[in-house]
């Protein structure tokens, strides 16, 4: 039988393709059974399949039996990778005067944008311009943009280029116009949204993003679920991502008090109280930038039950939270001594030995600087020796002054500064005195910091040997341990080296 090569081509967009798009699994399940068959065979098969003219694959397509289905649009969707028939495709999605032809060709290239072996070669023959275009023609059909959006989304998936590429091709501007629709949220919202989180993982188009209004779009969505619920954490994670990669300070302090106005605080209250620990993430980093950079903290340190939530974080053995969740904290308790007690009163200083014992440097260090906040206060100084938290302190102590210096040493204060600022406060406390010299190793690793002291200039002018000469006055023991370890406090210059 003979056919014209267009209407040939047009059988791709009727009973075949079009019908068995709504059961792809069948398909899948066909071609697994097709890569299972021995390549001589398959060889041979291939020979065979060849000699199928399309419109009889057509009708198989249309059989009542599932199999037959499979393979025939497993046959279909391979030749219409053949360069004449994909060229066809295309032409017909971006030319056709008819929507319906449209329609069937974007559909195609879906299905043809799932097998990844495709994807090279539908990019290297203008697929994306083509799906780009159909987004941007307000005379195509809801699901040809939805359709168009999938296969966009399959194609960027890892690649910076091609990501560049849509944004050349003017994507931006439909995507825009999609995601801020005043009706309810639908399947086309969500995949211009994941076309979005695609390009928000390429740093150079960041500016393009932002200038297209997608921090205040995505602040927006955030609270929309559409029935779906990765769609919260997909939104915020690509929020920070452009928060974050902001360069002017003033621009992202200026953005985020902007999205105030989008009850960005109720929102972090409700997420971070998630059992999705993903979504929580992103909430936390979200936080995590409001503090760093000092915006509306009254209002979030007001949200209820805050302190107890991040302290059932850091009971969780997630890294990644921890440091992100001690972050955090640093900066919200910074100079502010009533949520430095409302964080202490949640139990958040009983977590802190757990997270000094981290094999993270960045979890040990944002935990000491914690620490660091909470020995402000007199009344916690007895807890905090109790719960083992200041014995982690002088273990990392003397592990910083002799092999292994954190590494992020140089974020706010180097860690030693943090512990001889520790020391200070607890050997000036006379009340914690007999509590100290209960703790084991506390002795050395005050004069291996007196020593360090001692070897970058004169004692005399030591904070902690001034604090520890004191102390020694009122404890005879104090005294002799210190003698002990060869450190004479009344001759601050003569302090030994006999501690190693």
């Amino acid at each position: 039988m003979t056919s014209n090569p267009g209407g040939d081509r047009l059988i791709y967009f009727t009973a075949g393709v079009s019908l068995v798009f709504m059961m792809y699994s069948v398909v899948r399940h066909a071609t697994a059974l097709f890569d299972s068959v021995p390549q001589e065979s398959r060889n041979i098969l291939g020979m065979v399949e060849d000699k199928i003219s399309i419109d009889a694959l057509a009708k198989l397509a249309r059989s009542d039996s599932i199999v037959l289905q499979g393979s025939s649009v497993r046959i279909l969707l391979s030749r219409a990778m053949h360069d004449a028939n994909l060229r066809y495709i295309l032409d017909t999605v971006a030319e056709s005067d008819i929507e319906e032809e449209r329609w069937k060709g974007v559909t195609t290239l879906q299905l043809l944008t799932r097998s990844e072996s495709n994807r090279t070669t539908l990019v290297e023959s203008g697929a994306l311009e083509v799906l780009v275009g159909v987004l941007k023609d307000p005379e195509n059909r809801e699901k040809s943009h939805r359709y168009a959006a999938v296969s966009i989304c399959e194609l960027i998936l890892g690649s910076d280029t091609r990501r560049r590429q849509v944004v050349q091709y003017g994507i931006l501007e439909p995507l825009t116009r999609f995601l801020v629709k005043v009706e309810p949220a639908n399947e086309l919202q969500y995949w211009s949204l994941m076309v979005v989180h695609q390009l928000t993982a390429c740093g150079e188009l960041y500016s393009e993003l932002i200038r297209f209004g997608l921090v205040r779009t995505l602040a927006e969505m955030s609270r929309l679920s559409f029935g779906n619920a990765n769609m919260p954490k997909i939104c915020l994670e690509s929020l920070v991502r452009l928060i974050v990669n902001m360069d002017d300070d003033d621009d992202v302090r200026w953005y985020l008090t902007e999205l105030l106005d989008y009850d960005v605080v109720p929102l972090i209250a409700t997420y971070i109280r998630s059992d999705d620990l993903e979504l929580v993430y992103w909430t936390i980093g979200l936080l995590h930038e409001y503090a760093i950079k000092g915006v509306a903290m009254d209002h979030f340190k007001e949200i209820r039950g805050l302190c107890r939530s991040m302290n059932a974080l850091l009971s969780a053995d997630e890294i990644s939270i921890s440091k992100l969740v001690l972050r955090t904290l640093k900066f919200m308790i910074l100079q502010d001594t009533s949520f430095q007690l409302q964080a202490l009163n949640a139990g958040i200083g009983l977590r802190l030995p757990k997270c000094l014992a981290s094999k993270d440097d960045e979890v040990k260090y944002w935990a000491l600087s914690v620490a660091h906040e909470f020995i402000l206060h007199p009344q916690w100084r007895h807890q905090l020796i109790e719960s083992g938290v200041f014995g982690q302190i002088v273990n990392i102590g003397l592990s910083v002054m002799s092999r292994k210096p954190l590494k992020t040493a140089t974020e706010i204060l180097p860690a030693k500064e943090y512990i001889v600022d520790i020391l200070v406060m607890m050997w000036g406390s006379e009340a914690d005195l007999d509590q100290l010299l209960q703790t084991r190793k506390l002795t050395e690793a005050t004069c291996v910091f007196l020593q360090m002291e001692q070897m970058t200039g004169d004692l005399s002018a030591s904070r902690l040997a001034v604090v520890m000469a004191e102390a020694a006055k009122t404890s005879a023991a104090l005294d002799r341990r210190l003698s002990r370890f060869g450190v004479n406090l009344n001759k601050p210059s003569t302090v030994s080296r006999a501690v190693s």
